[in-house]
């Protein structure tokens, strides 16, 4: 298995059983085994890059601005086509998901950019991308 250079990614949800659908749907079709399971954790790993989802607290009370904030912006996860981009707003359609952007070509990005932009059960913002180079 390869290094990666970046070893996990944990995001805390305040819908954990929920996320666990949501997650438990996007990260196989993308290719990511899951590796456990816990009370209040679960991890899914592809490459020798693992995402890990944790149960957290709600903060929907705290002020932010949404697109300017501090921190987390977004999850941008790579798919190995276009068609697999399709196939993951359809799982993710199909589960209630909140998608912001459907599939399609950013062409501020360029001409082989073709994205989707999804929000998880706690309303972090998941991009899925292929792009053919």
């Amino acid at each position: 298995m390869p290094v990666h250079p970046i070893h996990h990614l944990s995001i805390g949800t305040d819908a954990f059983n929920v996320a666990k659908k949501f997650y438990g749907a996007l990260l196989p079709a993308l290719g990511f085994d899951q590796v456990f399971e816990k009370d209040e954790s679960f991890g899914y790993q592809r490459e020798g890059f693992e995402i890990i989802i944790v149960k957290g607290k709600s903060l929907k009370d705290d002020v932010y601005d949404e697109e300017r904030r501090v921190g987390f912006d977004h999850l941008a996860l790579t798919a190995d086509s276009r068609a697999k981009v399709d196939e993951c707003a359809k799982i993710l359609d199909e589960l209630g998901a909140d998608i912001d952007d459907p599939p399609g070509i950013v062409s501020e990005y360029g001409d082989d950019y073709y994205a989707m932009w999804v929000r998880d059960p706690s309303g972090l913002r998941i991009e899925v991308v292929y792009q053919g180079r």
